[in-house]
């Protein structure tokens, strides 16, 4: 009988004979619906517009039935946000306070460790790599999962606190 033991970017396996194996692991992609650089056409018909979140993107709620599971947590709403119709950046809120948890979640999926920042009303979790740029979103209320570019993170969580 062997072990797994994770490291950065490899795992290794050990048997009872003492031998180890090392191979790369793959990153995962979240199982969702959406990607990013998705075209609005996809997704047309499921979509109801919302009061717009950013200024040059189109805000609308995923009214489908295709999405309403996140890690085995129900969503309470997924919004999706885009520029020129290219989807630039997609807000699952869940219906769940278990903050910790989702971020171990999220780890695990994407095979990452992650940073948590703590500001006096809200917790970050940021997850990296190549294929994902993710953050976990926490207030006092509400537990939100947002995937999208670095460069419009915060002006998104600056939206979920007002």
């Amino acid at each position: 009988m062997g072990f797994i033991i994770r490291l950065n970017n490899y795992k290794s396996q050990t048997t009872n004979n003492k031998v180890v194996f090392l191979y790369p692991i793959t990153m995962k992609q979240l199982d969702i619906p959406f990607r990013l650089g998705m075209q609005y056409d996809n997704w047309e018909f499921e979509l109801e517009v919302t009061q717009d979140r950013l200024q040059g993107c189109d805000s609308y709620i995923y009214i489908g039935k295709g999405f309403n599971k996140f890690l085995n947590y129900t969503t309470h709403k997924t919004e999706l946000l885009f520029s020129l119709d290219i989807l630039e950046a997609i807000i699952i809120s869940l219906a769940t306070t278990d903050y910790k948890k989702i971020c171990n979640l999220i780890g695990l999926v994407l095979i990452n460790t992650y940073e948590t920042k703590k500001y006096s009303n809200i917790k970050i979790c940021e997850f990296s790599n190549s294929l994902n740029n993710v953050y976990c979103v926490g207030t006092r209320n509400n537990i939100f999962v947002i995937i999208c570019n670095p460069r419009i993170i915060s002006s998104i969580t600056n939206t979920l606190l007002w």
